[in-house]
């Protein structure tokens, strides 16, 4: 548990990745994340799948901070695809990053890889033309390969992929390096979307799909990591115990809407003195509206409008128990429906259910 600052929120956080001693359970996850480095040469490849603000980077990072101590020989390059400009750009800060790594590593790293790889590096950079790119790429991790040298890439936000990548080739390229018998990189994608959808909305075809099979869904806490977060506000002398019903009425077990809540009912009791929810949650109303806002929209851009007619289903409780579909399979992996004690599928808030029904009358 985070060390104690009397008068300090302990939720002063809220929305922002999660390191060290504030991350919060998610043990299952970490080992499927951690598992892709285990074994012995180049890392196996994940993609790790949920919607907006429900802990995917935060997990990647923190099962990150474990692969100095079972794979020292292991360099990593975490990239934000939303941060680069094109396709080109993505493959320049790989090569930049790389070397930056085995920089860091010194006397670690393989001998005269670092020399080797510097000239074809800055080939790379100042590439214009795509197949110079693709050859200095090529050469780039080549030289890795010769080397023994392996790593791990992650390229976080990457639906932003859909706008960054403007050609089929460039999926090829990154499927080459991530893929191919000389490989030496493995590769962690996060997103909200499969991969299989940004590509086909990209370029027009699914290639990089194939050899990232695995997945890893990330979705809203169990019952015992919503108890380990209000549990936080015993660090300034707050028990939430007693109003945990109303809380996970509107947030159900949202790791981002639970923190902005709880974060809110500190915030008014070490004001005022008081519990007050009904104040509290008016000051994040505006926060929820907008998550749930995303959410629904996010569900129905994916899925079409049979999902949505049965997400209202299942907000207005008329859902059949034991009801079974591959949308609602996939709603399940993401955390949005859960499954009810009499075995109905139920949304994963009864909040979100409202707004849920709200929005089929407005619409």
């Amino acid at each position: 548990m985070p060390v104690p600052v009397p008068g300090v929120n302990p939720y002063r956080r809220a929305g922002s990745v999660v390191e060290g001693e504030l991350f919060i359970g998610r043990g299952g996850l970490l080992r499927t994340v951690e598992s892709t480095w285990r074994d012995p040469g180049t890392p196996t490849n994940l993609r790790v799948v949920g919607h907006h603000r429900t802990g995917k980077t935060s997990l990647v990072r923190r099962a990150l901070t474990t692969l100095p101590g079972t794979r020292p020989d292991l360099i990593q390059v975490w990239i934000d695809v939303s941060r680069q400009e094109s396709g080109m750009d993505v493959f320049r800060t790989i090569a930049k990053s790389v070397v930056a790594a085995l920089r860091k590593a010194g006397d670690s790293a393989p001998p005269g890889l670092l020399a080797a790889l510097a000239p074809i590096s800055q080939a790379v950079q100042l590439a214009v033309e795509w197949h110079d790119l693709e050859g200095a790429v090529n050469d780039f991790f080549a030289t890795m390969h010769e080397a023994g040298q392996h790593g791990l890439l992650v390229l976080d936000e990457f639906d932003r992929a859909e706008g960054v990548f403007k050609r089929l080739a460039e999926f090829q390229l990154l499927r080459a390096v991530v893929s191919d018998s000389g490989c030496t990189m493995g590769l962690i994608t996060v997103s909200r979307r499969d991969i299989e959808s940004i590509e086909t909305d990209a370029a027009g075809g699914s290639i990089l799909g194939g050899v990232v099979v695995n997945k890893l869904y990330v979705g809203m806490f169990d019952d015992s990591e919503t108890d380990l977060m209000l549990a936080r506000a015993a660090a300034v002398g707050i028990g939430l115990a007693a109003a945990r019903p109303r809380i996970v009425e509107h947030t159900g077990s949202h790791p981002f809407l639970l923190d902005v809540l709880c974060r809110s009912l500190v915030e008014v009791q070490l004001a005022t003195g008081a519990l007050d929810f009904r104040t509290a949650y008016e000051q994040v109303e505006e926060t929820f509206a907008d998550q749930f806002a995303r959410l629904l929209r996010n569900i129905r851009g994916d899925t079409g409008r049979e999902v949505a007619a049965l997400l209202r289903q299942v907000a207005a409780g008329t859902a059949p128990a034991g009801l079974h579909s591959l949308e609602l399979s996939r709603l399940s992996r993401m955390g949005v429906v859960r499954t009810a004690p009499d075995g109905r599928p139920e949304l994963f808030s009864a909040a979100f259910g409202r707004y849920v029904m709200t929005s089929a009358v407005e619409a």
